[in-house]
């Protein structure tokens, strides 16, 4: 039995609606196929979710006609094309005059999707707008900061494009005027005015600079009130701090304070608690976190001892070195290596001589990037 050549074509589908692909065949909604085509017998489809959205793979069996060459698939900048998915929207938000709003917006989709903000149809732009970038490309920030009654007042779209198509998805942000002092004639104290409603957000405590040693524990506190109790959430260099994606290691605690276990580096930066309820939302002031590297150059803390031996004795010198970072530890004699480089251990270096026949002179050299030392031990043979 003769076997047919198969051929795939890849296409971008959303899940919705009916797209034909180059060679004639046409998927519907329910990954069935018809085929339009007299030259090719058979055409399967199976749809298969990818990037939260849709690729149909298309499967060419065979020729009708003898002669007659299956057509080539398409190039491979047009297969599996994925039309962008949201995985993060941004929510309706209530802030007051002089505070600070944040809309979070993610997608994805293949090729990666690019999202831009637009505010009455056209593309954000102001000193007080300022869009942040996730780390990892999967969409960002529009926040906005100091808020201004009606002129920040507005529908603000996020848009998620790539070469498959585009998505888009909106919400709204009302901004309450604070507490004011208007100076009428007929009340020389003047007239407060405020629209900030009962039960909305109080930051009662806020997060405060703090310094932490590398490897140690920060706890960055936060405490919140309001009517019904809020809800607090964090952000990090003005981006959502996403407690799921850290094994563990940081965590959201009761009382609404954040704890970073194992601080490094990267933990470094800016700090904001929100508090959120459906009377609105407030931002405490920001705070910084600084993680601190110790870094003390190496030292000898058992340095190797002199010996005196018999002809053909054997001995141990042993050499120990500590730093941060700790220091590699090495031997040689004269010009001689007596470690190999890849085999050079951590902190401490015991150097075994046997069956010694004459003096000489051991240096045990201590290296870090802060630094190298060395020390000598002499081995006399008596």
């Amino acid at each position: 039995m003769l076997r047919l050549p198969e051929h795939h074509v890849n296409i971008a589908k959303d899940c919705y609606g009916v797209m034909p692909d180059c060679h004639g065949a046409t998927q519907n909604g329910s990954g069935s196929s018809s085929e339009t085509s007299p030259a090719f017998v058979l055409v399967k489809t199976t749809n298969g979710s990818m990037c939260g959205g849709t690729v149909v793979s298309t499967k060419i069996i065979g020729s009708r006609r003898p002669g007659v060459v299956p057509p080539p698939p398409l190039p491979h900048h047009l297969q599996e094309l994925c039309l962008p998915t949201f995985i993060k929207t941004p929510e309706d938000q209530t802030g007051i005059s002089g505070g600070v709003a944040s809309f979070v917006c993610q997608a994805v989709g293949d090729p990666k999707p690019r999202i831009t903000w637009m505010k009455k149809g056209k593309k954000v732009s102001s000193q007080r707008f300022e869009v942040i970038e996730f780390d990892d490309g999967s969409g960002s920030v529009l926040r906005i900061q100091p808020l201004r009654t009606h002129r920040d007042e507005a529908i603000y779209e996020c848009t998620a494009t790539n070469s498959a198509g585009e998505i888009n998805t909106s919400a709204k942000l009302t901004v309450l005027e604070g507490p004011n002092v208007l100076h009428v004639p007929e009340h020389p104290g003047g007239i407060k005015e405020n629209e900030i409603p009962p039960g909305f957000p109080n930051i009662d405590m806020g997060p405060q600079l703090k310094v932490v040693e590398r490897t140690r524990t920060a706890t960055m506190l936060c405490a919140a009130s309001g009517q019904p109790d809020p809800e607090i959430s964090w952000f990090k260099d003005f981006l959502p701090v996403d407690i799921n994606s850290s094994n563990g290691r940081i965590k959201q605690l009761r009382s609404g304070a954040l704890q970073i276990e194992n601080s490094d580096e990267s933990d470094q930066g800016k700090y904001e608690c929100v508090a959120m309820n459906s009377a609105g939302t407030r931002y405490s002031a920001p705070a910084n976190l600084y993680v601190r590297v110790r870094r003390v150059p190496p030292r000898f803390s058992i340095p190797p001892m002199n010996h005196e031996v018999m002809p053909g004795g054997s001995i141990n010198l042993t050499c120990v070195a500590v730093g941060a970072p700790m220091p590699y530890v090495k031997w040689m004699v004269g010009e001689v290596e007596l470690t190999k480089e890849e085999e050079m251990p951590v902190g401490r270096n015991v150097l075994e001589l046997t069956n010694i026949r004459q003096s000489a002179n051991y240096t045990c050299v201590a290296i870090s990037s802060l630094g190298m030392i060395e020390t000598t031990a002499q081995v006399s043979v008596k």
